[in-house]
């Protein structure tokens, strides 16, 4: 019998799994969008608006329940969030008006904000090789968002648009088993010192907001391609069943770099693997535009896994300057820095309605190179950041 890799735990394994469950929920309808413009009369900044909405919800909720999280003595949130996502985020082709999608985005992204502070924090400490671990619990999450078209597209095919609720069964399924194995593990003893004031992170504003803004240009690349690459392959004549598997596709070869960055991270460093991802996935992105239209999608492919080997390694980066607040700033550079790349998809959107959906791509790909910089600005010795910013806890 095979041997478990050590930094592969129990914990971790039901972390990635539930990570994986919930974030195939936040790609569920990027493949039905093609539906949706045909029966409601879409644009592309209302297209937009529906990815910064949903996402906004999701993302700045986080910090709210990354402070609760860090105080609570059993993670709750961590449980429900897969009822909320698979509820609401199921439920888009029951509503036929754009203000009802937006609800049912907005209140499913709630589910996704409920799951994601406590469970970066618990699965960065699971394993003593931290960036490998994280990476494994982002992959799990990413290979879920990159199924997520699939699945939607499988169950409209066999069920109809207007039946997709039928999605949010494994959600359900999982919100159970998060709870039965939530009451069987240890509460987690919170003392007076581990409620550590959030004005010790006063000393590390300067790296974690460079960290975070790093995070909003990779993130407004991402979604934003993923958003409007459905809608890219239907104006070239494919239907809404090879939007979804192209967009797969798309996500699921980016998960591995996700995860090869964590791999790369522990051996060269965080900072230099952040840096050199968005150095080196820029060319790509422009190739994408001006190559040869057999290859674009293959370019925009490789592109797209060399920019997501720098996602775990960001929130190691972050946890590691501070923490004592690992849960505060895993929701704000999962979920603020997130959201703030998404609420950029409805001017990307309005953008394409007036010029066309290429141009404001590029424009939005360009982001690729602020990242770049701000990377440049991040700190050589993030350790020494934390040992000027972090008050040691007492020892017993």
């Amino acid at each position: 019998m095979r041997a478990r890799p050590d930094f592969l735990t129990r914990h971790l394994a039901v972390l990635t799994v539930g990570h994986f469950t919930i974030d195939a929920y936040s790609s569920f309808f990027l493949p039905l969008l093609p539906l949706m413009v045909t029966r409601l009369g879409l644009n592309y900044a209302m297209v937009g608006g529906l990815t910064a909405i949903g996402s906004l919800s999701s993302s700045f909720a986080q910090p709210l329940f990354g402070l609760a999280a860090d105080r609570m003595r059993r993670p709750w949130f961590v449980a429900l969030g897969p009822l909320f996502a698979a509820t609401f985020m199921a439920s888009v082709g029951l509503d036929r008006s754009y203000e009802g999608l937006v609800a049912l985005l907005a209140l499913g992204g709630m589910g996704v904000a409920m799951f994601h502070p406590q469970t970066a924090s618990l699965a960065g400490a699971s394993s003593n090789k931290r960036g490998l671990a994280m990476s494994f619990w982002i992959t799990g999450g990413t290979m879920g968002w990159a199924l997520g078209p699939a699945f939607a597209t499988t169950v409209v095919n066999r069920f109809g648009f207007e039946r997709t609720w039928v999605a949010a069964i494994p959600g359900l399924v999982m919100c159970v088993f998060l709870f039965a194995w939530l009451s069987r593990t240890a509460p987690r003893a919170v003392t007076h010192h581990e409620r550590a004031p959030i004005g010790e992170l006063r000393p590390v504003l300067r790296p974690l907001l460079m960290l975070y803004l790093t995070v909003v240009c990779r993130s407004a690349v991402s979604a934003g391609f993923a958003t409007f690459l459905p809608l890219w392959v239907h104006a070239r004549g494919g239907d809404v069943a090879t939007g979804g598997w192209l967009t797969t596709i798309y996500l699921a070869l980016g998960s591995l770099g996700g995860f090869m960055g964590g791999w790369l991270a522990d051996r060269f460093g965080g900072r230099r693997v952040v840096v050199r991802t968005f150095a080196a996935a820029a060319p790509f992105y422009a190739l994408f535009f001006v190559g040869p239209e057999a290859w674009r999608f293959v370019l925009l492919v490789v592109g797209y896994c060399v920019l997501q080997a720098s996602l775990p390694v960001n929130v190691v980066l972050g946890q590691e300057l501070s923490p004592r607040h690992a849960g505060i700033i895993s929701s704000l550079l999962m979920g603020a820095a997130w959201g703030l790349g998404a609420l950029l998809l409805y001017p990307i959107g309005a953008m394409a309605d007036s010029v066309g959906l290429e141009p404001a791509l590029m424009a939005l790909s360009s982001l690729i190179v602020v990242g770049f910089l701000c990377a440049t600005q991040l700190s050589r010795r993030p350790h020494e950041v934390v040992a000027d910013a972090v008050t040691p806890l007492p020892t017993s």
